[in-house]
C-alpha cells in the first residue's frame, strides 16, 4: 500500500474525516443505511423472503401486493409498508414519484409477465436499478405430462378430452376456459379464498359447487384427495416451479394415473435476473456501494 505524505496543518482535520468515512462504511455494511428504499413487487412465496432479508438489513421497503390475501401474508412485520391494489403503469409511476425509491425488485408471479414488462419499463424510465427474481424451472418429463405454451392451446387440448377437469391455474385467465364444452359441470377450479376471486367465477358462469377457495401450500395426499373429490381425469397446472407446489400436484397426478396438463412459462429478458437471495443481496451491494469498497 502507498503511503501518503500530508502537510502538518491537514493531517488532524483528515483523519477526523477518515474515521467518519470508516464508521459510515461499517454502518452500511453491517446494519444497511435506513435512507435506502426498495420497492418489492409481491407475488410469490419467494417474495417474503426478500423481504425479509432487506428488513434485516435495515432497508426501508414498501411491498406492493394485489389482494388482501395477499397483504395478510406479510403485513405483521415491523417496518414494512403496503401498498395494496391494482398495479396499473400509472398507479406504479405516481408510487414512485411519492416513494422515490433507490431500487425496484420485481418478485411477481412468473405468469404475470405483463406486470414485469410494466415495471421494467417504468424503471427505465425512471433510471432506478431493476432485479427482475424468477424461481427456477421445474423441467418434469414423462408421457402423463402434456406440454403446451399458451392458455389458448391448452382449451384446444381440453376441448378435445372426456371427463371432469381440474384446474389449478389461478384466476386471472380463468374465463378462457369457458369455452370448453359442459363447463359448468365439468370444471372444478381451485382459487384462493378470496371473495372478489370467487364473485369472479361464479359470474364467470362456473358452478358454485365446483368451486375449491383454499390457500396452499399443498401436500401431495391432498392434491390427491381434491383430485378425487374433483373425479378428475385430467389435471391442469402452470410451470410455477417447486415453490409453485408443482411437483406435489405432478405427483398427485401419477398416484390416481391421470395426466397433467402443463402451462409453461413465458420467457422473460431483462439485463438483471436472479433465482436466488443471494443474487437479491448482490443487487442491494451494489445499490449501496458495497461493491466498490
Amino acid at each position: 500500500m502507498r503511503s501518503i505524505h500530508l502537510a502538518s496543518g491537514a493531517t488532524e482535520e483528515l483523519a477526523k474525516l477518515i474515521s467518519k468515512y470508516h464508521k459510515l462504511v461499517l454502518h452500511i455494511y453491517t446494519k444497511g443505511d435506513k435512507s435506502i428504499k426498495i420497492i418489492v413487487i409481491a407475488g410469490t412465496a419467494e417474495a417474503t423472503s426478500i423481504i425479509d432479508k432487506l428488513l434485516d438489513m435495515n432497508i426501508n421497503v414498501l411491498a406492493t401486493v394485489t389482494t388482501r390475501l395477499g397483504m395478510e401474508s406479510i403485513h405483521n412485520r415491523k417496518g414494512l409498508h403496503i401498498y395494496q391494489g391494482r398495479l396499473t403503469q400509472k398507479n406504479l409511476e405516481s408510487l414512485i414519484a411519492e416513494e422515490m425509491p433507490d431500487g425496484l425488485i420485481d418478485a411477481s408471479n412468473p405468469f404475470a409477465k405483463d406486470i414485469s414488462k410494466n415495471v421494467l419499463k417504468i424503471s427505465i424510465k425512471c433510471n432506478l436499478p431493476y432485479l427482475h427474481y424468477e424461481r427456477k424451472e421445474i423441467k418434469s418429463q414423462g408421457k402423463d405430462i402434456i406440454r403446451v405454451k399458451t392458455y389458448d392451446q391448452a382449451v384446444e387440448k381440453l376441448i378435445e378430452h372426456k371427463g371432469n377437469i381440474m384446474l389449478t391455474v389461478g384466476s386471472s385467465k380463468i374465463e378462457m376456459f369457458t369455452k370448453i364444452p359442459n363447463f359448468k359441470k365439468r370444471i372444478f377450479l381451485r382459487v384462493l379464498p378470496d371473495v372478489k376471486i370467487i364473485s369472479r367465477c361464479e359470474k364467470l358462469g362456473f358452478n358454485p359447487g365446483n368451486i375449491i377457495a383454499i390457500k396452499g401450500p399443498f401436500t401431495e395426499e391432498l392434491n390427491v384427495q381434491l383430485i378425487k373429490y374433483c373425479n378428475a381425469s385430467i389435471m391442469v397446472t402452470k410451470e410455477s416451479g417447486n415453490t409453485g407446489g408443482t411437483i406435489e400436484k405432478i405427483s398427485a397426478a401419477r398416484t390416481l394415473n391421470i395426466p397433467t396438463l402443463m402451462i409453461e412459462r413465458q420467457e422473460f429478458t431483462c439485463e438483471n435476473k436472479t433465482d436466488s437471495l443471494e443474487g437479491v443481496i448482490k443487487y442491494i451491494e451494489k445499490i449501496i456501494g458495497l461493491n466498490a469498497i
